[in-house]
Order: structure tokens, then C-alpha cells, then sequence
């Protein structure tokens, strides 16, 4: 699915590129810098609604999770600046808060990117949008619900537990739930813009394939957190203000696009290999 080479072929011979996804990754990276850089300014427009959600729930994690921080306004606010808006901002990259439809588009275009495809971006960002509509809307009042329980849950499970074994193994359980849902959150939109499948089908698929390649898609969760979350360490170890101003320029440069550049290059490839025999619709 790459582009064509510029060379002509003999005829019988075969384009092999020898090239590792790795490779193929940095390439694209370098290549397609400013276009990642105007596609995350793009998405932001449509998923504003998604960001005032994340920035309302950020500040109730800090003050469920983390209630004795903060001693006064301000502390409370570089809190949830320099924590918990970062820790929710991961789960709109890998995405679990997002504006579906846009989410249907970006996706499309880090899917394209990722098998070096050529794009029309503004007009595949805006057709996928509408092909998706429907589900992309479903979907992503399905994930925010689900997040929403299972963050619940995290958080009263330890305050009911009182030392009880069994609720000890059940709030265990509900850590691996969550782990398992953040994996399957990798696959939905990919699956959405590429095969047309219902989206009980599209759920049933992603759980599937986070279970089946639970190592993979750990790997992928874990570069996802670093570069959403790595960042924010570096002012914690400094406590500059400058450091926090980057880290969110960062975020509205890439925080979007890099993440979801990741995940299509690291899933797309598998994700194929198993429905592309029973593929009905796609690019």
C-alpha cells in the first residue's frame, strides 16, 4: 500500500521494500512534520467540545485522587495543569474522550501516513467526518460512558475495600478491565474508517484483538503515555514555568497526531492481516 516508486520497472520484477516499520515511522515523521503540526491544529477546531470535557474531568480526578495536593487555588491549579489535565490528555490520544466523526477523520489520515498513502487532507479529514458520523458519534458516547464507570469504580472500590480480601481482588479485576478497554479503544476508530462493519461488530473485533495481542498493545499504551506523559517529569524536576508553557505548545502541536500516528503504525498492520480477507469497504 505504499506509493508508487519513481523508477520504472522491468517487467516481472517486484517492488520490495526492505525498509522496518521503524524506519518507515521516522521517515514519515520527518517527511510529514508540519503537515502532523496542521492536521493537530485542525482537529483541536472540531474536538473543542472533547477538550472542555477533559478539562472539567481533570480537575475532579485531582480532587477525588488526589484531595490533600493542592493547599490553596493556585497550588490546586498547576495540579491540574501539570497532572491531571496530561493524565486525562492521554485518554483523548489513545481515544477514549474525543469528538467521534473528528476522530473518524485524524484517524484516516494517520492510517494513510502510516502506509505512506497519498491525501487530500482537509477534504479526506472532512468526508471521512460525514461517512462516520453515525458511528463516530455512538462511539464516542459509548467510551466516555464506559470510562467514566470503570474511573468511578477505580476510585470507590479502595474506599469500600476496608482490608476486605474481596474486594481487594475485585478492584484487581477492575484494573485489568480498564487496561483491557484502553486496548480496545486502539482498534475502533481504525476499524471505522477502513472496514464497513457494524459497530457491535467493531466493539466485539477490538476486544478480540486487545486480548489476542495483549503484549503489542501494551507497547503501544506505554509509548502513547510516554509521550503525552513523559514530558510533564521534566517539570516536575525543574518546576519551570517555561517547561509547562512548552509541554502544552507540544500539546497543541502534536499532542493528537504523534500518539495517533503511533497506534496506526503499530496496529494497522495487524489489524489487517486478520479482516482484510473479509474486508467489504475501505480506502
Amino acid at each position: 500500500m505504499a506509493d508508487e516508486p519513481i523508477f520504472e520497472r522491468a517487467p516481472g520484477e517486484k517492488n520490495e521494500d526492505n525498509r522496518s516499520r521503524l524506519n518507515i515511522f521516522f521517515g514519515v515523521f520527518t517527511r510529514k512534520f508540519w503537515k502532523l503540526v496542521t492536521i493537530n491544529f485542525m482537529f483541536l477546531l472540531f474536538n473543542l467540545p472533547a477538550v472542555v470535557i477533559s478539562y472539567f474531568l481533570s480537575t475532579l480526578l485531582v480532587m477525588l485522587f488526589m484531595p490533600e495536593a493542592g493547599n490553596s487555588a493556585e497550588e490546586f491549579a498547576l495540579l491540574v495543569m501539570y497532572s491531571g489535565f496530561p493524565t486525562v490528555m492521554f485518554f483523548m490520544a489513545v481515544p477514549l474522550i474525543t469528538v467521534g466523526p473528528a476522530q473518524a477523520g485524524l484517524t484516516y489520515l494517520m492510517r494513510c501516513f502510516s502506509y505512506e498513502m497519498p491525501t487530500f487532507d482537509w477534504s479526506d479529514f472532512k468526508d471521512k467526518m460525514k461517512e462516520n458520523m453515525k458511528q463516530g458519534i455512538l462511539a464516542s458516547l459509548i467510551n466516555l460512558f464506559v470510562l467514566l464507570f470503570l474511573l468511578l469504580d477505580l476510585y470507590l472500590y479502595p474506599k469500600v475495600s476496608d482490608g476486605n480480601a474481596l474486594f481487594s481482588v475485585a478492584n484487581g479485576l477492575m484494573i485489568i478491565v480498564f487496561i483491557l478497554f484502553l486496548m480496545a479503544s486502539l482498534y475502533i476508530y481504525p476499524m471505522m474508517v477502513t472496514y464497513r462493519l457494524r459497530l457491535r461488530d467493531i466493539y466485539k473485533n477490538a476486544v478480540l484483538f486487545a486480548l489476542a495481542r495483549f503484549v503489542p498493545n501494551l507497547a503501544v499504551l506505554i509509548l502513547c503515555f510516554l509521550v503525552i506523559i513523559g514530558p510533564t517529569l521534566i517539570f516536575s524536576a525543574t518546576s519551570s514555568g517555561i517547561v509547562l508553557g512548552l509541554i502544552y505548545i507540544y500539546y497543541l502541536s502534536l499532542g493528537f497526531t504523534l500518539p495517533g500516528l503511533i497506534i496506526n503504525f503499530m496496529i494497522n498492520p495487524a489489524m489487517d492481516k486478520y479482516l482484510n480477507r473479509t474486508k467489504q469497504g475501505g480506502e
